[in-house]
């Protein structure tokens, strides 16, 4: 990232939604207060200029760290990743695209009915994917990490997979919904940075989901039921 000392906070956060997190994180307005530069932004956030910057370059790094092969891990590893990454994503990111959910459609709905829609898909996803995050934390996580050990006697495993991936079924057919109602995240012309913000991160939202119910679907439930069918 090449340092803009001219550079607006809300020219940033436009442009790339992981600027508009660490501002966020520091208490920084980069909406209605978008027009102030770096420097300006450090002092609102009662950091140094320096801070800022090395925190805005740290998660443009992050982003370009490739992925790992997730194949190879044991079953009980591949559950705690996706419990420390995936799932704490999920808890960490959904209140806030709730919040700018209803602080956009609260102020463009009457010109964007479809915010409105989006709203109302936003909240079903929510509730319906907590839930199911609460089933996998309490029943079937814990019970492959038990096979992993050795532990026999599980056979409420198969049903437990079953019922989630219909359940991640649901959830694909919600993030369709979400592309339809965004016009695949595209923001409207003229939209200010909230809007953005919103569109960004449920861009970024069903990028993760998806990623984590491959993970799911396609690795570490197969390698449950093999040690199912092991024991």
């Amino acid at each position: 990232m090449v340092r803009n000392n001219v550079i607006t906070v809300g020219e940033m956060a436009g442009k790339d939604y992981r600027m508009a997190d660490v501002f966020r994180g520091f208490g920084i307005d980069f909406c209605c207060g978008g027009g102030q530069t770096i420097a300006q932004a450090a002092k609102q956030g009662g950091i140094t200029e320096e801070e800022l910057w090395t925190a805005l370059e740290t998660a443009a790094l992050k982003a370009k760290q490739p992925a790992g092969d997730f194949s190879v891990l044991a079953p009980q590893l591949l559950a705690e990743h996706i419990l420390s990454t995936h799932h704490k994503f999920v808890k960490e990111a959904l209140p806030v695209i709730w919040e700018f959910t209803q602080k956009v459609a609260g102020h463009h709905g009457d010109t964007h009915p479809e915010l409105i829609d989006l709203r109302a898909a936003v909240l079903r996803e929510a509730e319906d994917l907590l839930d199911h995050l609460e089933k996998e934390e309490q029943i079937l996580f814990p019970a492959i990490k038990q096979m992993a050990a050795g532990e026999t006697g599980l056979p409420y495993v198969k049903g437990a997979v079953e019922s989630m991936m219909k359940e991640h079924s649901s959830s694909g057919e919600s993030l369709e919904e979400w592309r339809r109602l965004t016009n695949n995240y595209q923001v409207p012309e003229g939209a200010c940075n909230s809007y953005r913000f919103l569109f960004e991160k449920l861009q970024e939202f069903d990028t993760d989901l998806r990623q984590h119910i491959h993970l799911e679907n396609n690795i570490l439930f197969p390698k449950a039921l093999a040690m199912l069918q092991e024991a």
